[in-house]
């Protein structure tokens, strides 16, 4: 009985006052936007930023190895391209 009623004032307030609605309905998609905003985080981001610090302590952990990695990678590649010539 109340979800007809219910019902029933909405849509004479969508009849009555176009504008309002419309406004209303922005602000629910401004809403949604900003929530979707939130979750285009990358797991990258939100694994280095997170506020539990063995989560941040292994990114950066593991962060480390990988740029020590690519340094040696980049000196042997360096390395065979100088001897290559």
């Amino acid at each position: 009985m109340k979800d007809r009623q219910l019902i029933q004032n909405n849509s004479e307030n969508i009849d009555a006052n176009p504008i309002t609605n419309k406004i209303e309905l922005s602000d629910i998609n401004s809403d949604i936007n900003a929530k979707k905003s939130e979750d285009k985080r990358s797991f990258i981001e939100k694994w280095e930023q997170s506020p539990y610090w063995l989560v941040s302590g292994s990114y950066k952990v593991l962060h480390s190895i990988w740029m020590v990695f690519m340094a040696v990678g980049m000196f042997l590649a360096w390395l065979i391209a100088l001897l290559a010539t």
